[in-house]
């Protein structure tokens, strides 16, 4: 064992032998302090201080005041005297709303893909491809596709029923045309029969 260490151990057990007579001088200390007891304070109160001082305004404000009922009937009663006579209100008459009697023209594309077949499967060879106007209206088929169609009227089953033909209508062009009676009007296309639509007049 080296002198360090010797050295390092003899500092040891001399802080340790300091602390453990520090312990023993403090304790002996304090088993030997003279005891100071704290002074107890009693205070005896009389019956009439123990009285809630705001207990007689309470009291007389209960007495004083009106009951709830009271205080709605007053109010009631002033609400009435001051209602004033409301003149009434006249009811203008509403014109009924009259539907225009004005012919119109409806629109109707044919779009663009439709010169190949699978728009039948949708019923969107001709949009819309059903429609419904009153006598007198106009309608108007516009070709949106690259490819010429026809506007013809009847059935690719039964024909053509003669009441309108467009003949061919080339890409960007339109048809229009006016139906006066009331019906039931199938159409096609004459180069794509599957193209069917129709328009229905009241």
């Amino acid at each position: 064992m080296t002198s360090m260490d010797k050295a390092a151990i003899a500092f040891s057990i001399a802080i340790v032998a300091v602390g453990v007579g520090f312990a023993f001088y403090a304790g002996n200390v304090q088993d030997n302090a003279p005891a100071i007891s704290a002074p107890v304070v009693t205070k005896t109160v009389k019956p009439e201080m123990q009285k809630d001082p705001f207990a007689d305004i309470a009291d007389k404000v209960k007495q004083e005041a009106p009951t709830t009922t009271e205080k709605t009937v007053e109010i009631k009663e002033e609400v009435k005297m001051e209602e004033k006579p409301v003149a009434p209100v006249e009811e203008k008459p509403v014109a009924p709303v009259e539907e225009s009697s004005e012919p119109k023209t409806v629109s109707v594309e044919i779009p663009t893909g439709t010169s190949s077949p699978g728009c039948e499967t949708s019923n969107a060879c001709y949009s819309p491809a059903s429609i419904t106007i009153n006598a007198g209206d106009t309608v108007e088929w516009k070709n949106i596709d690259t490819a010429a169609h026809t506007v013809t009227g009847g059935s690719p089953a039964n024909g053509p029923s003669g009441v309108f033909d467009s003949s061919l209508i080339m890409g960007s062009a339109s048809f229009e045309y006016t139906f006066d009676e009331a019906g039931n009007y199938e159409y096609f296309c004459m180069v794509h029969p599957w193209m069917v639509g129709d328009v229905k007049v009241n």
